[in-house]
């Protein structure tokens, strides 16, 4: 027996602690670590070490379809309340405005993330779990070190399956991208047009029946689509994204590449939960404080989304320091290793009417509007900074609404219609006049006609 076992079993009775770590492990935190871990966001410093809530991870709760989510895929003029599990817990990972936030999806290739494994695992991870296993192996506390082994063999797990759904995304990108080569626009639309020829020709002479169908216009597979989600907590976000990629991406779950390595981890998970449940309670003392600890750092750091892309946690700090950091700069993070998101949001002065000039003339909501691209949303960029700090500083205290999103988005005359039919746009007159004149108004404004 090692000389120092005796002193530190001496040490623990001495303090009369008991620590509940059963209770801890199984109740603490699942909540938390469902939304952190089914973002699928990685951190650069915590994707190494065990958390709370390993059941989530076990129990594969973290993909599961959350409620209260609605998409508007206004372009198209489909609604949809099944999200991705995955896309739902994303956005409430994010710190969103009431209508301003704008998303910004497209299909890359991510560099290599070496530093995560240089600085996550060699510098953070490996440390931790070295010092936990020499405490345990020298105090001969084997207990403790069957807790040890239960805690990295849970890390493995959850990046197993962490991965393996990052790269079931991939798949159905990969997927989505052939439909749309199949799909070939420019074919179809030459095919379109000497349709819409023909039928013109045959209209002039008199020919066309009250049965001939209209030839119907193809659409541009990568273009982008006009979306918005409406958050569980009534927040309205625009999406901005080509059209193949609304549905393969945000409504469909990601199907994993290897479905027996999946379902292997979920069950090596289950009898690791089992095992840290069992032997963190029959531990020595000092082993389940040191476990505790770091079990409880790593969670609420991911909880923060430390050392994640798509942490906020130091800007606001900065300003309140009095740095004046700018809220609607927006940030860019990876999903998958193809799937990045770019966060940004409207100009706060946006929401601004009072400085422009009336419309003489209000268009009717029948006429036909012409479309306009997503360049001109007016949304902000990242790297927009020299047109940001331009602008004349504008009350955070302005008023926003949806109305102001739907002007903002400057729909066509059938783009309402569908807002009209989902029941975004109110039975009401005056509210319809002054959306009207706010679009107008917009239209001028992007166009700089005042």
């Amino acid at each position: 027996m090692y000389p120092w076992h005796a002193k530190l079993a001496s040490w623990a009775e001495g303090t009369g602690l008991h620590i509940d770590a059963l209770g801890l492990v199984t109740l603490l935190g699942a909540e938390e670590m469902d939304r952190s871990i089914g973002r699928l966001v990685p951190s650069l410093y915590l994707d190494f070490l065990p958390l709370l809530g390993a059941f989530v991870v076990a129990g594969n709760r973290f993909t599961e379809k959350k409620s209260g989510f609605a998409l508007y895929n206004i372009s198209e003029g489909i609604m949809t309340t099944e999200l991705a599990g995955w896309f739902s817990r994303w956005l409430q990972g994010q710190e969103l405005h009431r209508v301003r936030s704008v998303v910004n999806w497209e299909v890359d290739d991510r560099p290599p993330r070496w530093s995560s494994f240089l600085i996550g695992l060699l510098l953070i991870s490996v440390p931790a779990h070295g010092s936990l296993i020499a405490l345990t192996v020298l105090a001969a506390d084997w207990w403790g070190f069957a807790n040890v082994m239960a805690m990295i063999i849970s890390v493995i797990v959850r990046y197993i399956q962490v991965a393996q759904n990052q790269a079931g995304i991939d798949e159905n990108l990969k997927e989505a991208q052939e439909e749309a080569q199949r799909y070939n626009y420019r074919q179809k639309l030459e095919i379109y047009e000497a349709a819409m020829a023909r039928h013109e020709e045959l209209r002039q002479k008199g020919t066309v029946s009250e049965d001939t169908k209209l030839p119907v216009e193809p659409k541009d597979p990568y273009a982008i689509a006009k979306v918005i989600v409406i958050t569980g907590d009534s927040k309205a976000v625009t999406i901005a994204a080509p059209r193949y990629l609304v549905k393969h991406a945000f409504t469909a779950s990601p199907q994993v590449p290897k479905h027996v390595l999946y379902t292997a981890c979920q069950w090596i998970g289950w009898a690791a939960f089992a095992v840290h449940v069992i032997s963190i309670g029959m531990a020595g003392l000092y082993t389940q404080i040191f476990s505790v600890v770091i079990i409880l750092v790593a969670t609420v750091l991911t909880a923060h989304k430390v050392g994640c892309e798509d942490s906020r946690l130091w800007p606001p700090l900065r300003g309140k320091l009095g740095h004046g950091v700018d809220e609607d700069l927006g940030y860019s993070c990876w999903v998958s290793s193809r799937l990045k998101a770019t966060l940004s949001s409207y100009p706060a002065s946006y929401a601004n009417w009072s400085g422009m000039h009336p419309e003489r003339k209000l268009p009717s909501v029948q006429e036909k509007d012409e479309p306009r691209a997503v360049s001109r949303w007016g949304r902000r960029n990242p790297t927009d900074i020299e047109s940001s700090t331009s602008k004349p500083e504008v009350s955070p205290r302005i008023p926003e609404s949806r109305q102001d999103l739907y002007a903002w988005l400057d729909l066509t005359a059938q783009e309402d219609s569908h807002l009209n039919f989902w029941g975004l746009i109110p039975h009401n007159q005056e509210w319809k006049n002054l959306y009207l004149e706010k679009k107008a108004k917009h239209r001028r404004r992007m166009s700089g006609c005042c």
